[in-house]
C-alpha cells in the first residue's frame, strides 16, 4: 500500500482558527477609529510587523470597503486565506 505523505499548501502547517484569534487580538486597539487610508496602512503595517515576528503566519490582505450609497457603515476588512 502506498502512503500518501501531506503538504501543506505554504510549506508548513497553519490552524486557521488560532491565527484569527491572533489577528483579532492585534485589531482590538483599531475598534472604533474612522475608516481611512491611514487606517488601512496601519492595520497592514501592524500585521506585517506580527508576521515578521512569527506572531501570526497565516496569509493575508487588507480592503477597504466604502458602500456607495451610504447605506452600510465604510470598513476596513482583513480577509485571511482560506487555502492553508
Amino acid at each position: 500500500m502506498s502512503e500518501t505523505k501531506y503538504h501543506p499548501f505554504y510549506g508548513k502547517d497553519i490552524i486557521s482558527r488560532n491565527e484569527h484569534e491572533k489577528v483579532e487580538e492585534i485589531l482590538r486597539e483599531f475598534k472604533g477609529e474612522p475608516v481611512t487610508e491611514e487606517l488601512k496602512k496601519r492595520i497592514w503595517d501592524k500585521l506585517q510587523m506580527a508576521k515578521h515576528q512569527g506572531i501570526i503566519t497565516i496569509p493575508f490582505k487588507v480592503v477597504m470597503r466604502r458602500d456607495r450609497y451610504k447605506k452600510y457603515p465604510d470598513r476596513v476588512e482583513v480577509i485571511l486565506d482560506t487555502k492553508v
